[in-house]
């Protein structure tokens, strides 16, 4: 336990900010001091240390076979002013489990990767940034040509800069070669289910597919006071009826979440009427079919609202699907916390996760443990160290089902 403190609360100090947070997005200075740092202690593991051309770190502890690979890992990115657990805990947990099966003197069948995913937030390039480039869902010339959003650079060039960060530390390799047979991830549950139920383990059963739904009201800029009731084309009719909308709609799907968290009203001033009014929705659910059924519904309800105002609609949509987790790797999750005496719930993640990405190419499990309150991305994020070594405990003991060839 307080060798997973003591990293965490490490990296927590590189790209803290004066808000009380940290803000380390992927590829920043602050984050390439980061990286220097898990390369760092990597090497002090005794692993050997990767770096594919989507920017992903991939230490090596070697099994009796060259392949297939067991990986586990997160991101140690952040989103602006947020909190020292949220991916961290993914990385150090693989770590500590390393670090204990070489003084243990645990040899395995199978060798383990330790992956720190480049770019899970988004923040800085695009979400899943390096997942995806490991998963092959983006090669590396659509990655390189990606500006950041901070900092008016290529990806490429951030990388370059990561390179020359972590010279004569690493191997850099093209991408990785090996087929992985499970992938499994630690993390913070970033809700409030398991510090409410005061429940010490998650076992997920699936990652939510996530709608991005993207709506413009263009209507007609109009002064206030003389422009008559009947005569006004407002966006922000349609737009507020479509807030409730969501609301309501998400209420009739079982295990559905929808939130309106973005709205830009133009020219946002009080005696005029707006000519412009900006939506950003958020829905959220284990069935692809709900979500579609979701959004069609409320894409009805805002052409309707719109067409009965005078109001025109452009929309743009963004869809992560859903995906489960492997009922192996549950099983083994579960087992291993039953072994450890630990309780433990069956769940979905509602956050979105690299383990998503690689579900693409293997069978993938997730460990969660409680976070404070339900707070994460913010600097008042906490979960208890206790919660911290016995996730990684249960992470230990599910790979170990894993890394031998029974």
């Amino acid at each position: 336990m307080n060798r997973i403190r003591e990293d965490i609360e490490a990296l927590g100090k590189i790209g803290k900010d004066n808000r009380g947070g940290n803000s380390r997005p992927a590829l920043t200075y602050q984050d390439l001091e980061a990286r220097k740092h898990v390369v760092d202690i990597m090497k002090d593991a005794g692993l050997r240390v990767l770096v594919d051309k989507g920017a992903n770190i991939i230490g090596i502890r070697e099994g009796k076979l060259k392949e297939p690979f067991v990986s586990t890992g997160s991101h140690i990115d952040t989103v602006m002013n947020g909190g020292m657990f949220d991916g961290v805990l993914g990385v150090m947990g693989g770590l500590e489990t390393i670090r204990q099966m070489n003084e243990e003197r645990i040899k395995t069948d199978f060798p383990l990767a330790l992956i720190v995913f480049t770019d899970e937030e988004g923040n800085s390039f695009m979400p899943f940034a390096g997942s995806k480039f490991f998963t092959g869902e983006i090669n590396e010339e659509e990655l390189g040509k990606l500006r950041g959003k901070y900092e008016d650079i290529s990806f490429r060039d951030t990388f370059k800069r990561f390179i020359e960060k972590v010279e004569g530390k690493v191997e850099l390799i093209d991408r990785f070669p090996f087929k992985v047979k499970t992938h499994m991830e630690l993390h913070v549950e970033q809700g409030p289910i398991l510090d409410a139920k005061k429940i010490q383990i998650g076992v997920v059963n699936g990652i939510v597919g996530v709608e991005r739904l993207w709506i413009n009201f263009l209507g007609k800029q109009s002064h206030a006071g003389s422009t008559p009731m009947n005569m006004r084309a407002d966006p922000l009719i349609p737009a507020s009826e479509t807030v409730l909308k969501v609301r309501q709609t998400v209420g009739e799907f079982n295990e559905m979440v929808g939130t309106v968290g973005f709205l830009e009203v133009s020219p946002n001033v009080v005696n005029v009427i707006s000519g412009k009014v900006r939506l950003g929705i958020d829905i959220r659910s284990l069935s692809e079919k709900d979500m579609e059924d979701a959004t069609t519904k409320i894409m009805k309800g805002a052409e309707n609202s719109s067409l009965m105002e005078g109001v025109r609609m452009e929309t743009e949509r963004l869809v992560e699907k859903p995906v489960p987790c492997s009922p192996k790797v549950i099983g083994e999750i579960k087992s291993s916390a039953e072994e450890l005496g630990y309780s433990y719930l069956i769940m979905p993640s509602r956050a979105i996760h690299d383990t998503q990405v690689m579900a693409s190419i293997t069978d993938v499990g997730m460990i969660f443990v409680p976070s404070k309150d339900g707070i994460s991305h913010a600097p008042q994020e906490w979960t208890d160290w206790e919660d911290c070594d016995r996730g990684q405990r249960v992470l230990k003991l599910a790979l170990l089902k894993e890394l031998q060839n029974k």
